[in-house]
């Protein structure tokens, strides 16, 4: 299999509902809404931003706007029990809808206030390696960076995390295959005793790569559909052959025995009645030892394409629970969008970490790897440990037991 194009491309950001590019540019309207962009989205641009609230709140302390802007602000950024508090008391008795799904996110958070984080363990790491993807897909809700670690830093990370006694790793991006430090990091990882699967849009992959990677626990490639419209209008992508460019990528695995693929699809209205077919291709391929799919999660999307491509839970249930007397043995995982908020303890491209609610612009700080250690990032307070557990480990046959710490 030939090396696809090498397109590198920083995903345009932010893609979620509401983004307003007529707003009075530098005005906190304006710079509220440019916070989730990748150069933004830091604890410097959210403290500055989170000062000029308050002088705004002080000349209007009823405003409820203001409120609930400086509520999102004090939890985005590197949270503290008594950041959470004050969020609580801004929020109260809120009637916008914004400001009441926010006082209903931080009445979980406070729900779980006095449950034991000492000796807690994070066991499954997502980590956002690379922040340039060959597609944009549709209602992409990765959080890129603008900043890029290099080796040595990526090195030391890798170091804290064995050294915390985490033992499952994703490495995702973008696409970590276009980042030519990854085999080194993978390299160390798994020398370092970690479990490692890769997230990749197998683009580029070619058996030289993927002979780099026998170290893997698992390599999961994306497969969205059987027809090439379908496919190419999710994933965005300027390749009339994407499809065939996807399904080579399962046949390399094939072909040089890599028997530890792990298939994603993401189920939408415009392909949930494609999963039969799908189902078939993607068992097919004897290098495909597990397949997850994802209900579609719209949090980043406009309101015309959650219209367009949401699809609800119980469709995309009853549409698995159809293929899986197919397919008797083989390892079938479904991820429901309710099931994924705050399941992430997601390391960015710039060594900062973050978890996500289910809702528009709910991205939040927790630390960052290059400054803080493992166990002070599990102090904050917006971490759900139940939702962690949820995850499914690297290593395909496997299950994660109850949450570590009670």
């Amino acid at each position: 299999m030939s090396t696809r194009q090498h397109v590198e491309i920083l995903p345009p950001h932010p893609l979620r509902a509401g983004y307003d590019r007529a707003l009075e540019r530098g005005s906190i309207a304006d710079e509220f809404q440019r916070r989730l962009e990748p150069a933004c989205f830091n604890p410097r641009y959210l403290g500055a931003l989170t000062g000029r609230v308050e002088q705004a709140l002080a000349a209007d302390p009823a405003d409820e706007g203001m409120r609930w802007r400086l509520a999102f602000l004090l939890l985005q950024n590197n949270a503290t029990e008594a950041a959470v508090e004050r969020a609580e008391e801004l929020l109260a008795g809120a009637t916008l809808p914004r400001a009441r799904r926010l006082a209903h996110l931080v009445a979980g958070i406070r729900s779980r206030a006095d449950r034991p984080r000492a000796a807690r363990r994070v066991r499954r790491v997502n980590w956002s390696i690379n922040n340039r993807c060959p597609m944009s897909c549709q209602g992409c809700y990765n959080p890129f960076a603008a900043e890029q670690i290099d080796l040595a830093q990526a090195r030391r990370i890798v170091e804290k995390l064995a050294a915390h006694g985490t033992t499952d790793l994703v490495l995702a991006g973008g696409d970590p295959l276009l980042w030519p430090p990854i085999f080194d990091v993978v390299d160390h990882a798994v020398a370092s005793g970690l479990k490692v699967g890769l997230d990749t849009t197998g683009y580029t992959l070619t058996a030289e790569k993927l002979d780099r990677l026998r170290g893997l626990s698992s390599l999961r490639l994306p497969l969205d559909a059987v027809t090439a419209d379908v496919q190419r209008a999710f994933r965005r992508s300027p390749d009339t052959e994407l499809l065939q460019a996807l399904v080579g990528s399962l046949a390399l695995c094939d072909a040089e025995g890599f028997d530890r693929v792990r298939v994603h699809t993401v189920a939408s209205a415009e392909n949930l009645h494609q999963l039969p077919e799908l189902a078939a291709e993607v068992f097919s391929h004897p290098s495909v030892a597990q397949w997850v799919i994802f209900q579609w999660w719209g949090r980043r999307a406009s309101p015309a394409t959650v219209r367009r491509l949401g699809v609800e839970v119980e469709e995309v249930r009853e549409a698995v629970e159809k293929i899986r007397p197919d397919f008797p043995g083989r390892e079938i995982h479904l991820a429901e969008s309710s099931e994924r908020e705050l399941l992430n303890w997601m390391i960015q491209s710039s060594g900062q970490v973050v978890t996500f609610g289910a809702g528009a612009e709910e991205e939040f700080i927790l630390g960052n790897l290059l400054t803080d250690e493992v166990e002070e990032i599990l102090t904050h307070p917006i971490l759900d440990f139940e939702a962690m557990s949820r995850g499914i480990p690297v290593t395909p046959g496997t299950l994660f037991g109850p949450p570590e710490g009670g």
